[in-house]
């Protein structure tokens, strides 16, 4: 019996990274970057100041989007309860949130169960990570991306991250 492994190699790379506080009563982003470490890997560094604590609740609504003459829907838009997610991760209806959240928990202190009692942090969140968590078994052709996240508190938009990127196979 012939057993076939494929595994595809891509290259993601961070190419715009753009944080809008909606709520500026609820805090203040005070980084917001993506900074080079050569000439093919780049990592995020993001810093939330917030004002209201605890932070009891989040929604994060995702909208992935591929450019072709404008961005346009790339794949299904979703919206979760992050607090939710966090008390029972391994339910079989969250495992593409699973799979997302994985890439960046070592990177951020997004870590743990609801309330958030701290300002929020990414730290050197890398490509490679997503590299390694998808582009390795899912066919994503070669283009311009993105990812719209707008981020909930008490069913309020407080907050958009848009996160650019391109691949390459």
């Amino acid at each position: 019996m012939w057993r076939i492994n494929v595994i595809l190699t891509s290259h993601l790379s961070f190419t715009n990274l753009k944080c809008e506080m909606i709520d500026r009563t609820f805090g203040n982003f005070e980084m917001c970057r993506i900074k080079a470490v050569n000439r093919t890997h780049k990592y995020i560094d993001i810093n939330l100041k917030l004002y209201i604590l605890p932070i009891n609740n989040i929604m994060i609504k995702l909208d992935s989007k591929r450019y072709t003459n404008g961005y346009r829907p790339f794949f299904m838009s979703l919206t979760f309860d992050f607090c939710k997610y966090l008390k029972n991760p391994n339910q079989r209806s969250m495992i593409f949130l699973k799979e997302i959240h994985s890439t960046f928990i070592n990177a951020s202190n997004l870590n743990h169960t609801c309330p958030y009692n701290n300002d929020i942090t990414v730290n050197k969140f890398w490509t490679g990570n997503l590299e390694r968590a998808f582009l390795r078994y899912l066919p994503v052709p070669n283009g311009d991306y993105a990812i719209f996240s707008t981020w909930y508190s008490s069913n309020v938009p407080r907050l958009l991250v848009n996160t650019f990127f391109q691949i390459k196979n």
